[in-house]
């Protein structure tokens, strides 16, 4: 009988069957951590809606806000919850901001440099020794001139609704 092994379809945030985050995908989890509780797909459309029209950016339909959001459920990104009054959905997220971040940062470290995002980061703050390089030192460079050019914060709210 022949093993049918898990083929790794994503980037993953948790592990080889959790899938990446496409753009949408992240614009809705930042903003399902920032209001801090679950949100009902009308109040997630309508923080998107906002968000991207302040910054000028391409506007998504309700019911692609809602595919999208039960595409996440089924991916085991959010959860849903039933409420008993009219039965509307609650979605949130099922893991921490700082979870995904690190998971989705250490799959692409390891992805493109064959390293953990750990020594990536470590890098940062030691110099390379030649007969250590494996390919890294202008990955090092480049994200330490970004981190100078780029040394600020950008804070997002969402708007209570």
């Amino acid at each position: 009988m022949e093993s049918k092994e898990k083929r790794r379809k994503y980037i993953g945030v948790g592990g080889d069957d959790v899938p990446s985050l496409g753009v949408l995908e992240g614009d809705i989890l930042r903003l399902l951590w920032d209001a801090g509780e679950p949100q009902s797909s009308v109040q997630v459309y309508e923080a998107m809606h906002f968000s991207r029209r302040a910054e000028k950016r391409e506007m998504q339909s309700p019911s692609t806000i809602a595919v999208t959001l039960s595409r996440m459920v089924e991916k085991g990104l959010l959860t849903v919850e039933r409420r008993p009054k009219g039965g509307k959905g609650y979605y949130g997220p099922t893991k921490s901001r700082a979870e995904v971040v690190a998971g989705v940062m250490d799959d692409v470290a390891r992805r493109l440099t064959g390293q953990s995002v750990g020594f990536v980061l470590s890098q940062l703050k030691t110099d390379i020794a030649p007969q250590e390089n494996s390919g890294l030192e202008g990955l090092v460079k480049e994200l330490q001139r970004r981190q100078r050019e780029d040394n600020t914060f950008v804070s997002y709210e969402m708007e209570s609704y």
